[in-house]
């Protein structure tokens, strides 16, 4: 197996050596749940194992749901050919920002082909839109709620292959799925076990030279993912397991991935960090940087992934008086050779995170989206209704204080 990825025996030696640093710390009093995806395969040419997956479904009606960047791919190609008469049709010109109305025509699409099984090869939204579908099909209900209420997944989902072509939503191990609400200016997010894939497929070949711009915004999202998680109060020992071997991961290989973009090793580490970063959310979750991201996106529909890493510096330093304990740990974990003072640890990992997102051409402010002081109260007023991720914030954060943020960006 590559340098730097995990196998069994040194995801238990990670987890020991967690235990000693986690056992002083109030984590999961309550206890704490996940859920997972069926099966993953991943590695070089696991592409190639979905005709199998179909076979062990036996799905003989598969849609395939396609970000128009792989259309042309070779390895689309070849998956296109190889699943001959069991592909029922395959869906492109799919939306970055799917709404409600967007995936209501999928869903008629999908249900027009009689589909029985969905594969989604792409990005974040490529995949959550596949997995309200999946679910959509057998709970009619669901979908005459505008896709909007949850409890009324009562059905199990059809199979799902999921199969990231970025690495840095996670979205392929986690029971959410985000769209955009415009009449809202809002995204919002779904949360069932439903939405879980049967099957996710981790083949580094489709992340092959993915542009600058878009590996430094889906590399720190991934890194929010991981990042925020570990800090959660709903965090628990599985879930910093998962977490702080993605931050690991990430600090490694991030920069590596940005400035070459055929760096193999890097992108198949990459690509597993996400993947453990979505997946440890199901049992912990992320907290203000995603709750502040979310009216960035809806109304001024700036991408997730930069959304999150222009805010990921100014929350962790919102949240600095109550994570000082939690911060030296993820720089002993990402940064194992840093060296400083346990009195300047905190700050210094605020600081490296800061300058990470400038070498990675991250903006520093919100101006450039046209975002002033005047939209300021507008935006906290979005932010601080997004309680499901804020009650979760390790640091209780008024709405001052969450404005603080904006401003500070502005």
């Amino acid at each position: 197996m590559d340098r730097g990825v995990p196998c069994l025996d040194g995801m238990m030696e990670w987890y020991t050596h967690l235990r000693k640093d986690t056992d002083k710390m109030e984590i999961a009093k309550a206890g704490y749940q996940a859920v997972f995806p069926g099966m993953l395969y991943a590695g070089s040419g696991s592409l190639g194992e979905i005709p199998g997956i179909l076979e062990r479904e036996s799905a003989t009606r598969a849609v395939l749901l396609l970000d128009d960047a792989l259309q042309e791919a070779p390895q689309i190609k070849k998956l296109q050919e190889d699943l001959g008469p069991s592909l029922a049709g395959t869906l492109t010109g799919l939306p970055i920002e799917p709404t409600r109305g967007s995936i209501r025509k999928v869903y008629d699409a999908v249900r027009e082909k009689e589909g029985d099984l969905l594969i989604a090869v792409g990005g974040g939204s490529i995949m959550d839109m596949a997995k309200v579908v999946a679910a959509a099909v057998p709970n009619g209900d669901f979908a005459e709620s505008g896709f909007w209420d949850p409890s009324r997944i009562r059905q199990k989902a059809l199979p799902t292959v999921m199969v990231p072509s970025t690495a840095g939503t996670g979205a392929e191990a986690t029971p959410n799925a985000i769209f955009l609400v415009p009449e809202q200016e809002l995204k919002v997010g779904l949360v069932s076990p439903r939405f879980v894939a049967s099957y996710c497929v981790l083949d580094a070949a489709l992340t092959m030279g993915l542009p600058r711009r878009l590996t430094a915004s889906t590399g720190l999202d991934a890194l929010c993912h991981a990042v925020e998680s570990y800090l959660s109060k709903k965090a628990n020992p599985f879930s910093r397991m998962l977490s702080g071997h993605a931050a690991a991961l990430i600090a490694a290989n991030l920069e590596r991935a940005y400035q070459d973009g055929a760096d193999r090793e890097a992108r198949e580490n990459m690509l597993f960090a996400s993947f453990l970063a979505g997946m440890c959310l199901s049992s912990s979750s992320t907290v203000a940087v995603h709750a502040l991201s979310y009216p960035l996106g809806g109304k001024y529909h700036i991408p997730h992934g930069i959304g999150n890493a222009i805010l990921l510096p100014g929350v962790l330093q919102v949240n600095l008086p109550d994570c000082a304990e939690a911060y030296g740990q993820l720089a002993d974990l990402m940064l194992p050779g840093s060296r400083w003072p346990l009195g300047e640890k905190a700050e210094r990992f605020v600081e490296y995170i800061t300058q990470l997102c400038r070498r990675l051409d991250i903006p520093d402010s919100l101006a450039g989206y046209g975002i002033g002081e005047g939209d300021v109260e507008e935006l906290a007023s979005q932010a601080m209704e997004v309680r499901r991720l804020l009650d979760q914030n390790p640091r209780a954060l008024s709405r001052e204080e969450i404005a603080g943020v904006y401003r500070n960006l502005v």
